[in-house]
């Protein structure tokens, strides 16, 4: 009951906050600064990479939102998009083919690669629902892995070493804090971009079509050509932090890109709450983070295992997730008491309203 009460304390407190006209800037601008002063202030090398680690995997995550948050649509394959930006940059950027390229001209072409390769499965997947629609990203998975594992072009299993490390004019980057940094930056844009498509016409369309694609369709949507946009938008943040995964490590091989990959990426969006662009965010940093003192102990080989229970006791106990979309909708009228209508209650979290 306690922390109910101070549940409910908290939203109000919230909600004051953000019906002031710069009260809503507050939040976001307390997170940034503490996130900018987090290498500081944890002054060490080995923590700083795991933060860029769990902030590459939070680009993937908000890019798998928009397939399986938006548009309703699991894709148990979304590491061959990753794959598809590393072995660009890999090689692209590398002395492996002695070609150097400008590493921002390749961060972009890579996300519109992966966002075109997802298009095109899309075309003929889409014509499958549910299971069925799963199995074939995991066939596309498994395929791009198997290619790269056998291909002369992306050196077998060996791999691409001595990948060039990010760019930007005369500046190169060559510690853990310079990714962190330019990482960071890609994030609050990737938010405010996925925030605003969210909660535009098009994303209010991937929701409808998430919730009843048969009532959407009768509706005028357009459901097959808004469903292959929300794929193609989906992989491209993929597709870019795979250039970001290959920059910071220097080396790309193909079991980097396994099927485990893509199950971490989906537990990272259940997780933190699906079709929340901060929730996304959460459970990404919760999934990549915490698990990292078990490295190198007994429960080391078992963390799929424990990601894998996590979604278990996230799908019985709140399966809406830790953060989950607020809808905003039409508030439901309280009992009539000697006549009159008490104030209204407002639509509960998680919920569609009419």
């Amino acid at each position: 009951m306690k922390s109910t009460g101070f549940r409910a304390k908290l939203s109000q407190w919230v909600e004051k906050l953000n019906a002031h006209p710069t009260g809503k800037f507050v939040i976001p601008a307390v997170v940034i600064l503490i996130s900018a002063l987090l290498p500081t202030l944890i002054n060490s090398n080995y923590w700083v990479r795991v933060l860029d680690s769990a902030l590459i995997y939070t680009m993937m995550a908000l890019g798998l939102n928009v397939m399986l948050g938006y548009t309703g649509l699991l894709n148990l394959g979304y590491a061959a998009y990753f794959a598809i930006g590393a072995y660009m940059w890999g090689i692209l950027g590398s002395p492996h083919y002695d070609i150097h390229w400008n590493f921002w001209v390749v961060f972009f072409l890579a996300g519109l690669a992966a966002g075109v390769a997802a298009y095109l499965l899309a075309i003929p997947g889409l014509g499958l629902k549910g299971d069925y629609l799963a199995l074939v990203t995991i066939g596309f998975g498994e395929s791009i892995r198997i290619l790269a594992n056998n291909m002369a072009l992306t050196n077998s299993a060996m791999g691409i070493t001595q990948i060039d490390p990010m760019t930007f004019g005369s500046f190169k980057a060559t510690s853990v804090n310079h990714y962190y940094y330019v990482l960071l930056l890609i994030i609050i844009i990737m938010v405010v971009v996925f925030k605003r498509l969210e909660n535009s016409r098009i994303g209010n369309a991937w929701m409808a079509i998430r919730e009843d694609e048969m009532a959407a369709e009768s509706m005028g949507l357009d459901t097959r050509n808004l469903k292959l946009l929300s794929c193609f938008i989906a992989a491209i943040p993929a597709g870019m932090a795979g250039v970001m995964f290959a920059a910071t490590q220097t080396y790309v091989s193909p079991v980097s890109f396994t099927f485990t990959e893509s199950i971490m990426i989906v537990a990272m969006v259940i997780v933190g709450g699906r079709a929340n662009v901060y929730g996304v965010v959460l459970g990404s940093l919760i999934l990549m983070v915490l698990p990292e003192p078990l490295r190198g102990s007994f429960f080391d080989s078992a963390r799929i295992l424990i990601y894998g229970l996590l979604l278990v006791i996230m799908m019985i106990f709140r399966p809406q997730g830790f953060w989950p979309r607020r809808y905003k909708g039409v508030k439901r009228l309280a009992p009539k008491k000697n006549g009159e209508v008490l104030e209204a209650e407002p639509a509960a979290a998680g919920s569609v309203q009419p």
